[in-house]
């Protein structure tokens, strides 16, 4: 392995080639016999000594280079013995059996050993291999991920359209068409691109539909998209239970959805009142986008945007109609809140005539933010009573809507003012927690004093 490798070297000792190794193993081996002869000629194997010092030849060969050098060695020094037996003038007249065992087993042991610990380590070293190609493979898709996770933060940190903003914009295209206009041909493409921006779908179209047929020819389309096919299994199950319908997702992952759907999701704009305008029809969409998260956004947006085309824009600002349009959102958040479990919060204003009432009711008014609804009435008591809902707020963000709200008097009235003080009677009713209609209709005809021709539920 290079020096500059991230893997552990797990090699023994350095290793040499066959040719140095093999002479290594005459050279240590003739080395140990000759120093034997010069240091004790009359014994120089040490046969007869306390410890036969030229062991260490075998041994050392056999720890280096495993089982084959350390045998030869020892053959060596066996062949060593034999000739100073024979020609070495009285030398070893006792051919010293325990010795040439010792030798032969000794060397050949400890090289067995150590080729079975290389074969070890030699796997360790492969599967050391292969974890460190993983981890750089891993490593690598963090880095990718983390590079698109940051321009993904920067796309969205760019992108100062919320879902509050969206809807905001989308009620104000409708105030301003002109009178008698078709306002789902007028709005189909803003309304598409919203519904897209949501749900990143690739290839889909809006379709009006009309006495539960969609009819061809597209509002609004994305993408390459083919004719509608009213015959189509996913666009039937749509119109019939008047509900989003989509494909499997096995069939998307297995490729074989086309073999039942030419789409994949199909999407109603259905309002409150259960009037069919519209419907979705997706043909490619993202597989992540592909859950049940998205399904219940793409379903909520459907219908609040119903809700707005369904409304006539010359009516808003009449006083029976504030009351509808508000009943009808009324409603829409309760069903959000049934359905989606979304949050929503209704909060009662009950003020008192006094001098400062007209004021009162004028801040009260001015602190409306974007897509919160005020409706004025008269309660049962003949007090001024305003309806505030706070769409996609939850009883947190309600509470926050009355701090400012007090934060507004105090600049206004001075700063010891509350709406206690002022004597305004504050009633709250959280739709997300409560959203049945009997807790929504308790609240407001029982605690709050108002009549079903006020605000109908």
């Amino acid at each position: 392995m290079s020096a500059g490798s991230a893997h552990k070297d797990f090699t023994l000792a350095p290793r040499a080639g066959a040719a140095v190794s093999w002479l290594e193993t005459w050279a240590i081996t003739g080395l140990a016999i000759g120093l034997g002869y010069w240091l004790s000629p009359e014994d120089p194997l040490m046969v007869q000594a306390s410890f036969p010092w030229p062991l260490m030849a075998p041994l050392l060969l056999g720890m280096r280079y495993g089982f084959m050098r350390g045998m030869v060695s020892a053959v060596l020094l066996i062949l060593a013995l034999i000739a100073y037996h024979r020609y070495g003038d009285g030398l070893y007249p006792q051919m010293p059996a325990s010795f040439i065992v010792g030798v032969l087993v000794s060397g050949m042991l400890v090289g067995e050993f150590r080729d079975i610990w290389e074969r070890r380590l030699e796997r360790l070293d492969l599967a050391n291999d292969y974890r460190q190609l993983r981890l750089d493979e891993f490593t690598r898709a963090h880095y990718i991920l983390r590079i698109s996770h940051d321009r993904l933060e920067q796309r969205v940190a760019g992108n100062d359209q919320s879902l509050r903003s969206s809807l905001l914009g989308l009620r104000n295209q409708l105030r301003d068409l002109p009178r008698g206009d078709d306002a789902l041909r007028a709005l189909a493409e803003p309304v598409l691109g919203l519904l897209a921006q949501y749900g990143a779908f690739r290839a889909a179209a809006l379709y009006r539909v009309r006495d539960g047929v969609a009819l061809p020819g597209a509002l609004s389309a994305i993408g390459d998209v083919a004719p509608l096919d009213p015959d189509d299994l996913l666009m039937r199950m749509c119109l019939q239970r008047s509900e989003l319908v989509s494909i499997r997702e096995q069939l998307i992952e297995r490729g074989e959805h086309r073999q039942h759907s030419r789409y994949q999701l199909c999407v109603p704009l259905i309002d409150t009142e259960g009037r069919f305008l519209a419907v979705l029809a997706i043909e490619q969409m993202p597989f992540f986008s592909f859950n049940d998260r998205v399904f219940g956004l793409l379903a909520i947006l459907a219908g609040h945007i119903a809700d707005l085309i369904l409304s006539d824009p010359e009516l808003l600002h009449l006083q029976d109609m504030d009351s509808q349009h508000f009943s009808q959102n009324l409603k829409r958040s309760a069903s959000d809140a049934r359905l989606h479990g979304l949050d929503a919060s209704l909060f009662a204003l009950q003020v008192k005539a006094s001098a400062n009432s007209d004021r009162l009711l004028r801040l009260i008014e001015d602190s409306r933010r974007g897509l919160d609804l005020q409706l004025r009435l008269t309660d049962q008591g003949g007090d001024t009573c305003v309806l505030v809902l706070l769409p996609l707020t939850s009883a947190e963000g309600a509470q926050g809507y009355l701090l400012r709200l007090n934060t507004l008097l105090g600049e206004r009235f001075g700063q010891e003012q509350t709406l206690d003080s002022l004597q305004v009677r504050v009633l709250a009713h959280d739709i997300g927690a409560e959203y049945g209609q009997e807790a929504l209709r308790h609240f407001l005809y029982s605690e709050c004093g108002l009549n079903d021709q006020q605000v109908a539920v």
